[in-house]
């Protein structure tokens, strides 16, 4: 865990940066840092490895401050990705990736295990680890980047807009590969964005800055709907009705408590199963097999033998709330299943439960 406690920070001559903040950031978190411009989000950043000291105040990592720690063991420790990559022109991928491994002293003969490994958890081909960054493309260094940061294993990362220099589609992407990263590594991470939506997608939490202070902390949810005071509504969008349907991620409009079959029950729990569904007024429900995997549908009062037909549409649970809307009208039903991509269910996006939602927005 990450305690920053009543930090402010000062720049010469009477510039101040940040002005008593205090913030948690919990083990295996990911958290962003967003407000607006000069905010004080980039020197908060910073102050987690001493490349900017606090004026006053303390940061403990895990209960130690870090004020009694060398900076540069310090560094070596944590994790950073910035918008130019950082990395060196004149070393290969390899060498980047190995850098922290090489001056901390750790065997050579494990960094080309190491480095592979990374390529493979950033998706990148092992050949490109004989190039250099001028020979790869701009979303490659940055996941380069990312493999040189966690090279060492470290439990904290802090990214500052790595992804800001990219265009549209590649900032997408690697979104999606630091999704699935996080769930697979459960680091804290604390990451710096001006980007709204960037932010909604990837955080577990979001601490909004204005003025070197935080204003509000939480989940997107309690931002959109709950907002502190009118500077969080203008920027979250909270009254922007078509804000909230694009920023809400599809979980708010999910339904986790859904008649299922299971395909190796005994048919007795079938009809439950369906009696479930029929109470519910739901006209067909799902089956799964022994590991949650979506194996298709049953109709309620259909054949009782035979296969269970196939899902016509699966949404993603990394689709937005607007997406997920859009494809519940066109598919015509009223709910429609969430898999993940190896098809694990995960709920049910389903309309009442997403009026609900549309409602509230509309009436805050």
């Amino acid at each position: 865990m990450i305690s920053f406690q009543n930090i402010s920070k000062i720049f010469p001559p009477e510039v101040t940066a940040l002005e008593d903040v205090t913030l948690e950031v919990q083990s295996g978190e990911l958290l962003c840092l967003i407000g607006t411009s000069g905010c004080g989000k980039t020197t908060l950043l910073k102050t987690v490895n001493r490349l900017i000291e606090p004026s006053s105040g303390h940061i403990l990592i895990d209960g130690q401050d870090i004020s009694r720690l060398n900076p540069i063991a310090l560094r070596r420790n944590i994790g950073y990705v910035i918008q130019q990559t950082g990395l060196f022109p004149h070393l290969t991928v390899e060498e980047n990736i190995c850098y922290v491994l090489r001056i901390t002293g750790r065997k050579k003969a494990l960094w080309a295990s190491r480095a592979e490994e990374l390529m493979d958890i950033i998706g990148m081909k092992r050949e490109y680890l004989r190039r250099f960054p001028r020979e790869l493309s701009g979303g490659q260094q940055q996941r380069v980047g990312v493999a040189h940061a966690l090279a060492a294993n470290p439990n904290i990362i802090l990214m500052d807009e790595p992804f800001g220099a990219i265009d549209q589609i590649t900032r997408i992407q690697l979104q999606d590969e630091l999704v699935k990263l996080q769930d697979r590594l459960h680091k804290t991470i604390i990451f710096v964005t001006h980007d709204l939506q960037e932010a909604i997608k990837l955080a577990d939490r979001i601490a909004l800055m204005n003025q070197r202070k935080i204003i509000q902390i939480g989940t997107a949810n309690e931002l959109l709907f709950f907002p502190k005071n009118n500077f969080v509504e203008n920027f979250m969008g909270s009254s922007s009705f078509f804000n909230v349907m694009r920023l809400l991620p599809v979980e708010e409009g999910l339904v986790y408590d859904y008649p299922v079959f299971r395909l190796s029950q005994q048919g007795d729990l079938r009809q439950k199963a369906e009696q479930k569904a029929r109470n519910l007024r739901w006209q067909e429900y799902p089956v799964i097999d022994g590991e949650d995997h979506l194996v298709g549908f049953f109709t309620v009062d259909g054949p009782t033998k035979g296969d269970p037909h196939p899902a016509d549409v699966l949404l993603s649970p990394k689709i937005t709330f607007e997406q997920a809307l859009k494809k519940l009208f066109v598919s015509g039903k009223s709910r429609l299943p969430v898999a993940t991509e190896d098809n694990k269910i995960v709920g049910f996006f389903d309309f009442a439960q997403a009026y609900e939602i549309i409602r509230k927005s509309c009436n805050y």
